[in-house]
């Protein structure tokens, strides 16, 4: 009986150990609760400046990248002016000289054919090629643009027959595409 007397007197010295933890004290309650608002609206401010100063990052980026983005074109239709000046000036130059009227046909011919390789270097110097397809070709509507001839041959469906003009892209983009001449299957 002693033991179950120890025992209840150890428990009621325990719960008065935690009655004692758990009495809420209203001041120290009422410091932790302005403390923690206080704490609270700290960290509003904190946040609330960061997306501020992330959002000014981001603009002036964004600013930059335009500024680049336009330099970058403006360099790029300079470079490609200069060029088409230089064919031009030399164009010029021939149409306006004193042999213009005396030269012959060979002559034409050959300044004609200069201008032509100048175009085309400037042409690959902008990673611009032509291409052309071959008669018996599948017809590809991303790199083609059709003219279309009815065939009764049911195996020439969609073949080209012809290429009538050149297509360019840079890269893979195609600028203008290939023209050409489709078979096309009807019974």
């Amino acid at each position: 009986m002693e033991d179950q007397e120890n025992k209840s007197g150890d428990n009621e010295n325990e719960s008065s150990g935690l009655t004692d933890l758990k009495e809420p004290n209203i001041e120290e309650l009422t410091e932790i609760v302005l403390n923690t608002r206080e704490q609270g609206q700290m960290l509003e401010s904190f946040i609330k400046n960061q997306i501020e100063v992330k959002d000014d990052m981001i603009n002036r980026l964004h600013k930059e990248l335009d500024y680049y983005k336009q330099d970058s074109a403006d360099r790029f239709v300079d470079q490609l002016m200069k060029a088409v000046i230089k064919v031009r000036k030399d164009m010029l130059r021939l149409v306006t000289s004193e042999n213009w009227e005396s030269m012959s046909a060979d002559d034409i011919r050959r300044e004609y054919q200069y201008s032509l390789e100048d175009i085309t270097d400037l042409l690959e110097q902008q990673n611009v090629d032509p291409y052309s397809s071959n008669p018996g070709d599948d017809f590809d509507p991303s790199i083609h643009q059709a003219k279309i001839e009815v065939t009764d041959d049911e195996s020439q469906d969609k073949k080209i027959k012809a290429s009538l003009s050149e297509g360019y892209r840079k890269g893979k983009k195609v600028l203008i595409p290939e023209r050409v001449l489709v078979y096309q299957y009807k019974a």
